[in-house]
């Protein structure tokens, strides 16, 4: 009789668990470096800015009449004016049109509402700051009473063809109120631009 021979079963690829808990520590090693490396790069990659910081378009329908109170538009933090040609209640002459206000005050930082009830100096509609009382006039954001140092700041607009207005937002435009500000006035024609800030 013969006696049967053992034959070799095929090599099976085992993990060795020094093998196994090596690749559990440089995965987590791994996934630790592109978490924090991504997140990093998520700071810091450029996107389409949305709102405050970048364009904000303006349709005709939210642009006040001729005098009339000025509008919020809350997703660009800022009031759009249509000033009457002619001299303003601060003695400037202004050549009429529309205005962006940023409602941040120049003191420190509250949001200005503009409060169409108010009555200062005989004159009524004003934007008042509720923090500190600074007071600015309702044709441009002039500076009258407070702790501000400054105006109300304005954004650059461009007039549209289709009498939309197209304003620019963001901090740089910081520090840019002053007394003229109701010269800075566009006329609503398409083409024009509010002059260099």
């Amino acid at each position: 009789m013969e006696t049967p021979v053992a034959r070799p079963v095929a090599k099976r690829d085992i993990i060795t668990r020094r093998l196994f808990i090596l690749g559990g520590f440089f995965s987590m090693i791994g996934l630790a470096v592109v978490g924090v490396a991504g997140t990093s790069l998520d700071l810091i990659w450029p996107r389409n800015i949305k709102g405050f910081g970048g364009p904000i378009n303006v349709t005709p329908d939210r642009i006040p009449a001729e005098g009339g109170d000025p509008i919020v538009i809350p997703e660009g933090k800022f009031f759009v004016l249509n000033l009457a040609p002619g001299e303003t209640s601060t003695g400037v002459e202004t050549p009429g049109g529309v205005l962006a206000l940023w409602r941040k005050c120049p003191h420190l930082g509250c949001s200005v509402p503009y409060n169409p009830s108010f009555n200062f100096n005989g004159i009524q509609g004003w934007f008042r700051c509720p923090c500190h009382n600074s007071t600015y006039t309702k044709d441009g954001g002039v500076l009258q009473f407070g702790p501000a140092p400054r105006s109300m700041d304005v954004f650059p607009l461009e007039v549209q063809g289709d009498g939309s207005l197209v304003v620019q937002t963001g901090r740089q435009f910081e520090n840019s109120g002053n007394s003229d500000n109701p010269t800075r006035a566009v006329p609503l024609e398409p083409g024009n631009t509010t002059p260099d800030l």
